[in-house]
């Protein structure tokens, strides 16, 4: 096993035991499967991942696809390309497992500051949440087309994987509408945002990610901009 392989391993142990998010997309598409997880693997052989949605429609065995994995304070790229998928013999509405081959490229991390739009260069965003059915206000601290992270005034004991849309407005780019999961929570003393969360983003339409990314685009560009001007 080559050194590449075994830092390849390492990862995706990681991401196996940590219950990282993990998304799929096929090559030359805007569509991405995501909300997915790694299930087990082959070393050597096979990456086994699990979350598909019954409604999700996976590319056919061979397809080129680019698999994502959010770990930390990493986001991780592999290239891939799918397997045959594992079918649930007994229970027919049970989504397949997918099964995507071992890469043989080697991967690129990069740290998930690189892809946060909402920094201490630029204001957050006022966003409103709806959860268990009550909406309260909050502040949108960071953004990618795969997630989101969350501060607000009051102290709510935030679930795993508690579902929560969020409202806000984007700067020249209109309402925005989106589902998530909560993947993490933290509660911070002597701060003005005491309860922060973290969601991945679910069931995101193709043009509402369009919109996410021109917009996620756009600040990036204004943030160079300002940081060149200094």
């Amino acid at each position: 096993m080559t050194q590449d392989d075994k830092h390849l391993e390492t990862i995706l142990n990681a991401a196996l035991k940590s219950g990282a998010s993990a998304s799929l997309r096929a090559e030359g598409e805007v569509r991405m499967l995501g909300h997915l997880h790694v299930r087990s693997l082959e070393s050597g052989a096979v990456i086994r991942l699990e979350g598909l949605k019954l409604r999700d429609v996976l590319p056919p065995a061979g397809t080129p696809v680019t698999l994502t994995l959010v770990h930390g304070e990493e986001v991780i790229t592999i290239r891939t390309h799918l397997l045959e998928p594992i079918l649930a013999e007994h229970e027919p509405k049970a989504p397949p497992v997918v099964q995507a081959a071992w890469p043989t490229e080697p991967l690129q991390v990069h740290p998930r500051r690189a892809v946060r739009v909402a920094t201490p260069d630029l204001p957050p965003l006022e966003a409103t949440i709806t959860w268990h059915g009550q909406r309260h206000q909050a502040k949108l601290l960071n953004l990618t087309d795969m997630g989101m992270g969350l501060g607000l005034t009051e102290t709510l004991a935030f679930g795993y994987r508690d579902p929560m849309e969020v409202t806000t407005e984007l700067p020249g780019h209109g309402t925005l509408t989106v589902q998530g999961d909560v993947r993490h929570a933290e509660a911070l003393e002597d701060d003005d945002l005491p309860t922060r969360v973290g969601l991945v983003l679910v069931d995101l339409p193709v043009e509402t990610r369009e919109t996410l990314q021109r917009f996620i685009q756009a600040r990036r560009m204004d943030r160079s901009t300002e940081m060149r001007g200094r």
